[in-house]
């Protein structure tokens, strides 16, 4: 991630920068500079970034390279963790370096995220990650895409046994599918992941957009927008791709 310079005072600091390593299978992530009001939303999508990869962990290190403007501002944290937990399932772990900063966990309410005083104590931490299956196909820039994605999907489901999902996938990935083509005039790839009974439908463009909602349309396959997508989804998301272009996505109980 770039580093950016700005004026503070009589001196310049460097804007907030994310430095990532891997480390046996997991994203551990150092950021320099100051997380305000105006770097807020560039770490959180930093992070979200580095999750999309579906690293074993996402393990922030906050050391004196670090500096947040109000204890309020350690939420983003929280944001994260919450939004990864159901897709793509990846566990993000502090670590505070510093005396400051383990102070700031010790009492931070930030939910689901693991905090450790040591970065090989939060290594030893990563339980192996749930199997799972993939399967995935690129599609065209073309409305014939959703016709594609509704085979593609009827296939993948008959041949991973979970033929009582096939209905709701399809609308789903259709939905997502079409949105791609239409807004982010792209050719989409589309993304089916089996985790135990749950079904994720996923669908990745070329467009930072979020994704729109559109007027529905009851005689087109689908055409009833976010709004059923949401309905039959136990939760759906949109995150950034760490390559450009954003993956729409949404989780389906078995």
């Amino acid at each position: 991630m770039p580093t950016r310079d700005r004026g503070r005072g009589a001196g310049v600091v460097a804007a907030l920068a994310l430095h990532r390593t891997d480390v046996d299978g997991a994203a551990v992530v150092r950021p320099t500079g100051r997380l305000d009001l105006t770097t807020y939303r560039e770490l959180r999508d930093g992070l979200l970034k580095c999750a999309v990869d579906e690293p074993t962990a996402v393990i922030v290190r906050l050391d004196d390279g670090f500096e947040c403007a109000t204890p309020a501002f350690m939420s983003v944290f929280a944001t994260v963790g919450l939004r990864v937990s159901e897709w793509p399932g990846v566990p993000v772990m502090l670590v505070g370096e510093s005396p400051c900063h383990r102070r700031a966990l010790a009492v931070g309410a930030l939910g689901v995220v693991l905090r450790f005083t040591a970065l090989t104590a939060a290594l030893a931490a990563v339980e192996r990650p749930p199997e799972r299956t993939r399967d995935e196909t690129q599609l065209p820039d073309s409305l014939l895409s959703g016709l594609l994605a509704r085979h593609f999907v009827r296939e993948t489901c008959q041949r991973r046994h979970v033929t009582h999902l096939v209905h709701d996938a399809v609308t789903v990935a259709t939905e997502l599918v079409e949105n791609a083509v239409r807004h982010a005039r792209s050719a989409p790839v589309l993304r089916l992941e089996l985790r135990g009974r749950r079904l994720t439908v996923a669908v990745r463009d070329e467009s930072l957009d979020p994704p729109r909602e559109p007027k529905a349309e009851p005689l087109r396959p689908g055409g009833w927008g976010l709004t059923i997508v949401s309905s039959l989804s136990r939760t759906w998301g949109c995150y950034p791709w760490p390559h450009g272009g954003k993956v729409v996505w949404a989780v389906l109980d078995g």
